[in-house]
């Protein structure tokens, strides 16, 4: 009979468990069925628990019954863990920010039009349309073996062409890094982290020519990157140009008439049937090979994007392999600005010694 008692209340703790795990569970996204009423933009955000952040910085901006409007509308809605990656976890968060930086946020995620899979062409790079906010987006798909992917901004769309009552939906996988009125240039003055990677390119006279139209590409170590390497501030200034090839040791950071978001890398290995884009450093027999995907990061797999950069004394065998580095900070990649596009880069290309003329 203990027995028989035991094994009943095993079975009842076993049943208030799985019924208390259930009720905690979150779907990551409430899609309404076909007969449903489809509820319109704002409507939808808020009613999915996986977009909560979201919702909460359109009701922030005050422009939520503007996306419940007629419309159309296109939005593209970071997931909750797109928001976490920039440090906001949960609502108060964006009591922090600044309201127009706030609202310019929500508004560059938001097109005045229906923008679907179908009406972007494919194998495209950095298609262009007008967001709320008055900024270019860039979207870029490409297939292969029947899956259809899609980026915007370098963005992942992890979930696509989501049918709202005023227009469509796509769910992404971070929040779309842009600085309007500024370029390359600005952005990197404005953050002094990358302020050898600034001196070495006002040394060997790469500086200003990232003010002008461009459109440029740069590769940015942080300072820490080139302290590692011995390359500090002192060092730098100490350089004798005349000593050192200057395309090589510091051209490299600076991809010219480029605009290269990570994931266009990726776009380009299946397009091209190669793994590999090659970006040859100017004046230079030397070349950047770079590859990109999801890779690790910080040891975990956790589908991160990011890419690698390989940099060889020739295209051709035979060569060698100088360095190898990699850029997967999810929040330091694909830095939009009028000019092009900031990519950290977690090391150092080229050392002083791998650069010294031969007398």
């Amino acid at each position: 009979m203990k027995y028989k008692s035991l094994k009943k209340y095993l079975y009842l703790l076993s049943a208030l468990w799985l019924l208390a795990l259930n009720s905690c569970k979150h779907d990551d996204l409430h899609i309404d069925k076909a007969n449903d009423n489809f509820r319109p933009g704002f409507d939808f955000v808020k009613n999915n628990y996986d977009l909560s952040l979201f919702a909460t910085a359109i009701e922030k901006t005050g422009i939520g019954a503007e996306l419940n409007s007629t419309g159309p509308f296109t939005i593209l809605a970071p997931s909750n863990a797109a928001f976490n990656i920039i440090g906001i976890n949960r609502p108060s968060d964006f009591d922090k920010m600044n309201p127009d930086t706030l609202k310019f946020l929500v508004q560059r995620h938001i097109l005045n039009e229906r923008i679907m899979l179908k009406d972007i062409p494919f194998n495209g790079i950095d298609v262009r349309y007008r967001t709320m906010a008055g900024t270019e987006l860039y979207a870029s798909t490409v297939s292969r073996d029947n899956n259809n992917t899609l980026y915007f901004n370098g963005s992942l769309a992890s979930r696509k062409d989501v049918t709202l009552a005023n227009g469509t939906l796509h769910v992404l996988d971070r929040v779309m890094k842009s600085t309007a009125k500024t370029t390359v240039q600005g952005w990197l003055s404005a953050r002094p982290e990358y302020s050898i990677l600034i001196s070495g390119l006002k040394k060997f006279g790469f500086w200003d020519e990232l003010a002008t139209e461009g459109p440029y590409t740069i590769l940015a170590p942080k300072n820490k990157e080139f302290e590692a390497k011995g390359m500090t501030a002192e060092v730098i200034a100490g350089l004798n140009v005349n000593s050192y090839l200057g395309d090589r040791l510091f051209g490299c950071y600076v991809m010219r008439k480029k605009h290269f978001f990570v994931s266009d890398f990726v776009v380009f290995s299946i397009i091209n049937s190669d793994s590999f884009y090659y970006h040859p450093i100017a004046n230079d027999t030397y070349i950047l090979t770079i590859t990109a995907g999801r890779f690790n990061y910080n040891n975990i797999y956790d589908q991160s994007i990011g890419y690698n950069i390989e940099v060889r004394t020739n295209k051709n065998f035979p060569y060698e392999i100088l360095t190898s580095v990699t850029g997967q900070d999810q929040k330091a990649i694909d830095n939009l600005t009028d000019n092009g596009l900031v990519q950290d880069l977690q090391g150092v290309l080229i050392l002083p010694e791998q650069a010294i003329k031969n007398n």
